[in-house]
C-alpha cells in the first residue's frame, strides 16, 4: 500500500521540478560593416536585475514583470547577450573583437561598454530594448556614448521566439555601434 502511493507521489514531485532551459539562436548573418583592423574589447552587458535574473523575464498585464521558474535561461543572460554581442560585432567589423578581459599585452583601440535600461517583452509580442552605449579610446577618452531604443517584433512563437527577440535586439545594436565606429550613418 505505501509503495502503491509513494510511486505517484514521487511521479507528481519529479513533474513540478521540471523546468525549461532556453538558448540564444545563432548570430544571424549579416554583411560586415568593416571598419579597417579594429581591435575592440567588450565588456559585461550592464543589465537591470529582472534581465540578469536565471528565469526568463516577461511584461505582463499592468507593467507587471514575471519571472517563471520553470523557464530558464541555459546560461547566465549577462554571458549570453554580451557573448552574442562580440559574435555580432566580429562579423561586421572584422579585426578583433573580444569579450573582457582583454588576453593581449596591448590594450584595444576601442573598449565598449553597453548599459541596458530596459530589455522586456512576452512571447508573440514585442521586445522593448532600450540604453546607451559608450565607446573609449585606449587613451581613455570617450568616443561616442549614444542612447538606444529598438523596438523588436516576435521573431517567432513562444519562449524560442522570445529569446529570439533578445538576440535580434543585441544585433541591432551590434548594427548601430559597427556603424558608428565604421563612420558611417546609422540604419
Amino acid at each position: 500500500m505505501r509503495a502503491a502511493l509513494t510511486l505517484p507521489l514521487l511521479a507528481f514531485l519529479c513533474a513540478c521540478g521540471a523546468s525549461d532551459y532556453y538558448l540564444l539562436p545563432p548570430e544571424a548573418a549579416t554583411a560586415p560593416a568593416r571598419a579597417g583592423r579594429v581591435s575592440l574589447a567588450v565588456a559585461d552587458i550592464d543589465l537591470p536585475a529582472y534581465a540578469g535574473a536565471l528565469e526568463v523575464a516577461t511584461l505582463g498585464q499592468g507593467g507587471a514583470v514575471r519571472l517563471d521558474p520553470d523557464v530558464l535561461w541555459a546560461d547566465t543572460p549577462q554571458r549570453a547577450l554580451t557573448r552574442h554581442l562580440v559574435a555580432a560585432l566580429q562579423t561586421r567589423l572584422g579585426g578583433q573583437v573580444m569579450a573582457e578581459p582583454w588576453p593581449a599585452f596591448d590594450p584595444p583601440a576601442l573598449q565598449l561598454r553597453v548599459i541596458v535600461d530596459r530589455m522586456i517583452g512576452a512571447p508573440d509580442t514585442a521586445l522593448d530594448f532600450a540604453g546607451q552605449y559608450i565607446l573609449v579610446s585606449s587613451s581613455g577618452a570617450i568616443v561616442a556614448s549614444e542612447r538606444f531604443r529598438f523596438t523588436v517584433p516576435p521573431q517567432g512563437p513562444g519562449y524560442p521566439g522570445l529569446l529570439a527577440d533578445h538576440a535580434r535586439a543585441v544585433e541591432l545594436l551590434a548594427d548601430r555601434i559597427a556603424a558608428r565606429i565604421a563612420g558611417r550613418p546609422a540604419a
